[in-house]
């Protein structure tokens, strides 16, 4: 009988060890997702704001302008890769969760 009490009193507390160390890994995974994704807004809105002065025609074929546009490109290409990857959902998920969830709520209502 002890010998239960035991493993049950162990099995909960690894359950609660376990639990809330998994609560702080999607906590730092949420937070390193975060930060992927106002890296990438940032590197696109330079990349857009470099675009814009390229097409100025005080410097439309300004070769250095033109190496640096293409690098900010790329840039923005390679971040893209780790937002992808490091990005939880879309916005478009979410919002897509969202519509499902209401209409499975009106389905019951209409019951």
């Amino acid at each position: 009988m002890i010998e239960i009490t035991v493993a049950l009193i162990l099995s909960i507390a690894l359950n609660v060890f376990l639990f809330l160390y998994l609560r702080w890994l999607l906590r730092n995974f949420t937070l390193l997702s975060e930060s992927v994704q106002n890296t990438a807004g940032t590197i696109e809105t330079f990349s857009n704001h470099l675009s814009a002065v390229y097409e100025l025609e005080t410097f439309y074929g300004d070769e250095t302008l033109q190496n640096l546009l293409k690098h900010a490109k790329q840039v923005a290409g390679e971040i893209k890769v780790y937002k992808d990857i490091y990005t939880i959902t879309s916005d478009e998920e979410i919002e897509d969760l969202f519509n499902d969830t209401e209409t499975d709520e009106e389905a019951e209502e209409e019951e």
